[in-house]
Parts: structure tokens; C-alpha cells; sequence
């Protein structure tokens, strides 16, 4: 919406002039000299002299003073003479026609100074700024074209076989590889208690796992097991496998992608749950299989508040009826959410 301003200026502008104007005519026509007064014409001049003979000249008293010898008889003071009333000018008092002029004059120079005051509030840069807020401009450079960045592509993870046979290489592939977490993963490490992974009819073997698993988006998902063998004498996993009495069984080790790995997330704790292939590192050879596959699933879950995205975990791995907590140690068990 325009601002009033201008119009009011232009209003103002007008009546100001148009005043102006009339002021200027009431003093032409009262300005002295041109009252419209006709000038008294000069006195008649004289007659020249006619010639002819010329009539004796009577003796005359210039002033009779008989009535004033009436009046004031000798030794009488004079009565004063009164005062010579002045014959009055044509076209009134000039005092009186002098100030009409002066208000006039005045009158004229405020409106003139209106004026330039309305022509001024017209000028560019000088008009008051509207109370109301302007409206929004409008934008009319063109829709940018530029594509939004594309989604981060999950990992090709090559995927691993299900029941492979002993000494089958290909295994291994995996080891070094994760998922990037982007914007809403999560990754988690455990370190855990003894677990019982086979009963023998003299004893057991038992395992200390640790797992590491790394969540993306999009669900794509990918863990690692690795699986400290021992053979122990006993019916459950000891706490201390050397103190025990245990011998050491190797160490195997599982590396397990989606979608063989299924990962269910509940707030902050993940669940794990696969077939894990073990496979072996024999020294001077290629990883290879060990026929062995165990169906695992493992919990994680923040042992406390998540600070800076990360804090302690807790969880369990279970294998069948067999369970193992995770140890005491906040170093070894940590988990992490992304966002």
C-alpha cells in the first residue's frame, strides 16, 4: 500500500501557492499609488493681463480687526485660536495602510514557506517511511537446479556362506570392513564371560567372546565374533580359564552381513541375532573354514547416559540355553549412536 505522504504533500503544496496567489493580488491592488484615486488637479492658472486702461486702485485695510476689538477689548488677555482643522488625505491613514502591507508581506512569506516545506517532504529520499511493514518481495531468481545430495550407498558386502565346508577358503573377506554409520547408525562393542560352546562326554568347550557390530543407514548392518577356544574338564565355562586348569583350542573367528545379520533396534539398544560361520587364521596360510556355525544373538545396550553420542555398554550373547554377561569394564564395552 502507498504511503499518504505524497498526496498530503501535493494537498498542501497547492493550497499553499493558491493562497499565495491571492496575497499577491490583495497587494497589487492596495499597494500605495495605485489606490485608484483619481489626483486633484493643479490650480487654475492665472488670467494674463488684458490691455486697456487700467481702473485707479482703491486703498482697502487688509484686515478688519473691529470685531476682534470686540472680542478682546485692550487690556483683556486674548482668547486662543483655534486650532486649523487639517482638510483629510484621500485614500485613508498611510500609517494604517503600511501595516496591512507588513501582515500581508508576512502572510505571504509563511505560505511560501510552506511551500518549500511541501516540496521538500516531495523530494526523493525525503518522504516519511510508512508505519505498515512493506510486503515481502518476491522472488523471482528461477528454482535452483542443482539435485539434492544423494543418500550415502550402502556397502557391497560380499555376502558369506551358510554352511560352509571345512577348510573352504573365501573366508575372511569381511575382517577389516564396516558399515559408515551416516546420520542415524549405531555401532556397539562387547567383551564377555565365559560361554560353553560344545559338551563332550569328558568336559567342555568353553569361549570368551567379543563381538563388534556397525549399524548404517538404511539398515545395512555387519558383525564381527571372535571366539577364544579352551577345553576344560568341567560342565560350565570357569571364570579364569588358565587358573582352571584349561588348554587353549585356537581362536575362531565369524564375520556376518545383513541380510543374514538381522539387527532390531529399540531406542538405543541394538539385537543381533545370525548363523555365524567360524572360520580360522592358520599362520602362513589363507583363512579357512571350520565347518562349525553357531545361530548367536547378542544385546547391547547403554550402561548410562549417552554423552557426546557414546557411552558405556552392557549386554549378553546367548548360544541356545548357554548365556555369557558381559565384563565389568567400561573401557572394552562401548556403544555409539549416531544423530
Amino acid at each position: 500500500m502507498d504511503s499518504p505522504a505524497p498526496a498530503a504533500a501535493w494537498v498542501v503544496l497547492a493550497g499553499a501557492l493558491l493562497a499565495l496567489v491571492a496575497v499577491g493580488v490583495a497587494l497589487a491592488r492596495t499597494w500605495p499609488g495605485r489606490t485608484g484615486v483619481a489626483p486633484e488637479a493643479p490650480p487654475p492658472a492665472a488670467a494674463p493681463p488684458v490691455a486697456g486702461p487700467v481702473a485707479p486702485a482703491v486703498r482697502r485695510w487688509a484686515q478688519d480687526d473691529l470685531p476682534a476689538f470686540l472680542e478682546a477689548p485692550p487690556g483683556t488677555p486674548r482668547p486662543p485660536a483655534p486650532e486649523r482643522a487639517e482638510p483629510p488625505v484621500a485614500g485613508g491613514d498611510p500609517d494604517d495602510g503600511r501595516a496591512g502591507h507588513t501582515v500581508a508581506a508576512l502572510a505571504a512569506a509563511a505560505l511560501a514557506l510552506v511551500a518549500a516545506l511541501a516540496v521538500l517532504a516531495l523530494l526523493p529520499g525525503h518522504a516519511e517511511t510508512p508505519t505498515a511493514a512493506p510486503p515481502p518481495a518476491v522472488s523471482t531468481a528461477a528454482p535452483s537446479t542443482t539435485p539434492p545430495a544423494p543418500r550415502p550407498r550402502p556397502p557391497d558386502l560380499p555376502p558369506v556362506p551358510a554352511d560352509p565346508l571345512p577348510g573352504e577358503h573365501g573366508a575372511g573377506l569381511l575382517a577389516a570392513r564396516s558399515v559408515p554409520l551416516g546420520d542415524d547408525g549405531a555401532s556397539a562393542r562387547l567383551t564377555l564371560g565365559g560361554l560353553v560352546l560344545e559338551r563332550r562326554a569328558v568336559g567342555v568347550t568353553v569361549a570368551y567372546p567379543a563381538v563388534s557390530v556397525t549399524v548404517g543407514e538404511g539398515g545395512a548392518a555387519l558383525a564381527h565374533v571372535r571366539l577364544p577356544a579352551w577345553n576344560c574338564l568341567g560342565t560350565t565355562a570357569p571364570e579364569d580359564p588358565v587358573a582352571a586348569g584349561c588348554r587353549p583350542a585356537g581362536t575362531e573367528y565369524a564375520d556376518l552381513p545383513t541380510p543374514a545379520l538381522t539387527v532390531t533396534r529399540d531406542g538405543d539398544a541394538l539385537r543381533l541375532a545370525g548363523r555365524f560361520p567360524t572360520y580360522t587364521r592358520p599362520t602362513g596360510t589363507p583363512p579357512a573354514y571350520t565347518g562349525r556355525v553357531y545361530d548367536l544373538s547378542v544385546v547391547a545396550a547403554p550402561a548410562g547416559r549417552l554423552r557426546d553420542g557414546e557411552a558405556p555398554a552392557d549386554g549378553t550373547m546367548f548360544l541356545g540355553t548357554e548365556r555369557a554377561a558381559a565384563v565389568d569394564d567400561p573401557v572394552l564395552n562401548r556403544i555409539r549412536v549416531a544423530g
